[in-house]
């Protein structure tokens, strides 16, 4: 054998290993450890749109048990209502509800049976006048630490208005779901 020969074998005898150790030690781009926030995380990464990595997390992450609102599940790219429970969770974490597109995405597609996730009620300029009374009403509590004034003095003045400024507020957000939901 010359010298040609023997580096054309050992370059094909290299590239049939470099291929098979890819086969055996890397699939769907995930090397890691398998476990329940992996194969969650594998599942928001889109992994389940993808035919063989579908089948990759079905087969690795089927014993693991995760609990939603309906009842614990197995983890699965087939359970559907698992899929998008987690994908109104990250649409909601990722910021879907600081915006009325997003609120609108979230209110089309998360706040149906059986998933019911929806963003939390927004302010309205009514709720923002009382949250800035609040504010105001902090203020006047620093001063009058400031002042010297006793602290059950404070307390004893500060409290009937603080409870009732709570409970005003708390009318005025349950009254305007309520006129939201009547205009419906």
């Amino acid at each position: 054998m010359d010298i040609n020969q023997l580096l054309i074998l050992s370059l094909i005898l290299a590239l049939y290993i470099i291929n098979h150790n890819k086969k055996i030690n890397i699939y769907e781009n995930f090397d890691g450890e398998i476990n329940k926030s992996t194969c969650i995380e594998r599942i928001l990464n889109y992994g389940c749109l993808d035919e063989e990595k579908r089948q990759k997390i079905n087969e690795d992450c089927s014993m693991f048990e995760i609990d939603i609102e309906t009842g614990p599940v197995n983890i699965s790219c087939d359970d559907r209502l698992l899929f998008d429970t987690l994908m109104c969770n990250k649409m909601i974490t990722e910021g879907a509800c600081e915006c009325s597109y997003g609120r609108k995405q979230v209110n089309a597609i998360c706040s149906i049976d059986p998933v019911n996730i929806s963003c939390p009620p927004e302010l309205i300029s009514k709720d923002l006048a009382i949250v800035d009374k609040i504010k105001e009403l902090e203020q006047v509590t620093k001063q009058c630490k400031i002042q010297n004034v006793p602290d059950d003095k404070i307390e004893k003045l500060l409290f009937p208005l603080i409870k009732y400024g709570i409970i005003g507020f708390v009318i005025i957000v349950i009254s305007g779901i309520l006129m939201k939901t009547l205009k419906k």
